[in-house]
């Protein structure tokens, strides 16, 4: 079936931002294999919808916006086809338990998109579920779906970590990590289109290159890309596993005013034998050290984390010793999941499960008394000046708008607000004042402009 240069496409993204990578990667393709590209689902002939799986709560989400898609007529009935984790852990089941669907295709099959596509135009209802591939596979160009001057970068796809209660390496495959060149090249090429800020993300940042039993290179990695693009002001490590944050990397966190002085990871507990049950390689010990050391080296550094509640296997006791080491460590910022048990990971047939509300009450209990730690680091900031990247103007504001510090990455950790008599572009950067502080917003006066790129110090 060849293109008829009129068919339109659209696509709905869920879950992470390297969800959100795969999705441009798809739009961009179907680009240039003659398909129009629409923003809006209800006016496409066709809408892919880039599926969740890593949670029940996001499968619950993925499985959702399928239905609405489906059921949304408006005069006309697009063909709805699933792609991503849900489509990868439900396999041609999804067809069955959702007869809406004209096809579904899983995270390793989307170099045969086009053909999956004309297969789903014809009425077959095609299932493409390939194997993963043995190395790191890109579509080529993205098709950008956010502002261009804060991006994502993948550097890896897949994971090799196997913690008990993950079912990510089921979904996406073992660690493939990306050829530094093609990294180091898109990075260029999104600064030349304006990037700002770039945030290297993957399912763990740190096992970069370690798939063949070498060392991690990340750290050089970084050197490569800021090397190569001397015109990025802020480069951010996202999704750091903690035993593998090293020396080197430190270092460079410490000297290179280019790479956020910001680290988000996961930690997903604290409390020794719990991590053991997770199967996380830490104990508390180590992430204390780890924690003293990162502060002694980078005193102003923002940390990140996330964690779980409910666990199999958490006592109450061992939740108090959670939230008593936030009181003792605390951290800028904290995001909880509540524990849900998903079929195919050991943590599913594991004894001593926690009730599902007994999970939500504990994450509750945890994300309110990280509110008041959050606010207190964020008072602390009052009286300071910062650098900060404008996002937008707030709309029906001529002179109010919004942007980040360093210390928050995009989308998860809040922002700072404040008046500019002067226009301001999204992608500026400015120095204020901070002002007031809310849990997880802050608020600035006295707008200046700053001039841009710095050096290495």
């Amino acid at each position: 079936m060849q293109n008829d240069y009129r068919y339109k496409i659209a696509a709905v993204s869920l879950g992470c931002d390297k969800n959100r990578i795969d999705t441009e990667e798809i739009l961009a393709l179907l680009g240039r294999e003659g398909y129009i590209i629409s923003a809006d689902p209800a006016a496409a002939d066709l809408v892919i919808v880039n599926t969740c799986a890593f949670i029940e709560e996001a499968q619950q989400e993925s499985i959702a916006t399928l239905l609405k898609l489906a059921r949304h007529r408006r005069g006309r009935k697009p063909l709805i086809i699933a792609a991503g984790c849900l489509a990868e852990h439900f396999g041609a089941r999804l067809l069955e338990i959702l007869p809406e669907l004209a096809g579904v295709i899983g995270v390793h099959s989307y170099s045969r998109l086009v053909e999956f596509i004309q297969k789903c135009r014809s009425g077959q209802r095609p299932a493409y579920l390939l194997p993963p591939p043995e190395r790191y596979c890109s579509l080529g160009p993205r098709l950008l779906t956010s502002a261009p001057f804060s991006v994502y970068v993948k550097i890896a796809e897949g994971c090799n970590n196997r913690c008990r209660y993950c079912l990510i390496p089921s979904l996406r495959g073992p660690l493939r990590s990306r050829p530094a060149h093609e990294i180091v090249n898109e990075v260029c090429d999104l600064v030349k289109g304006g990037a700002r800020e770039v945030n290297l993300i993957a399912q763990d940042t740190t096992a970069y290159g370690t798939e063949s039993g070498g060392a991690p290179a990340l750290t050089g990695l970084i050197k490569q890309i800021l090397d190569a693009a001397p015109d990025l002001p802020w480069l951010r490590i996202l999704y750091a596993y903690p035993s593998r944050i090293d020396a080197g990397l430190i270092e460079l966190m410490a000297t290179e005013p280019r790479l956020c002085r910001y680290l988000d990871m996961p930690l997903q507990h604290i409390h020794t034998e719990l991590l053991r049950r997770m199967g996380r390689t830490y104990s508390r010990e180590d992430v204390i050290a780890l924690i003293t050391t990162l502060r002694s080296a980078i005193p102003d550094l923002a940390l990140r984390t996330t964690f779980m509640t409910g666990f199999p296997g958490e006592t109450r006791a061992a939740f108090e010793a959670l939230k008593q080491f936030l009181i003792e460590y605390p951290l800028q910022h904290v995001g909880v999941f509540a524990y849900s048990s998903q079929k195919g990971t050991a943590a599913a047939l594991m004894k001593e499960q926690v009730p599902r509300r007994v999970a939500l009450k504990r994450r509750r209990e945890l994300l309110e008394q990280q509110q008041k730690i959050s606010l207190q680091l964020n008072r602390a900031l009052i009286g300071k000046r910062v650098t900060v990247l404008v996002e937008r103007r707030l709309s029906g504001k001529k002179q109010s708008y919004y942007g980040r510090t360093a210390a928050q990455a995009p989308a998860v950790d809040g922002g700072v607000y404040f008046r500019s008599r002067e226009p301001l572009a999204p992608g500026d950067f400015i120095t204020l004042t901070i002002t007031a502080a809310a849990p997880y917003h802050l608020f600035g006066a006295n707008p200046a402009a700053i001039t841009l790129p710095w050096r290495k110090r």
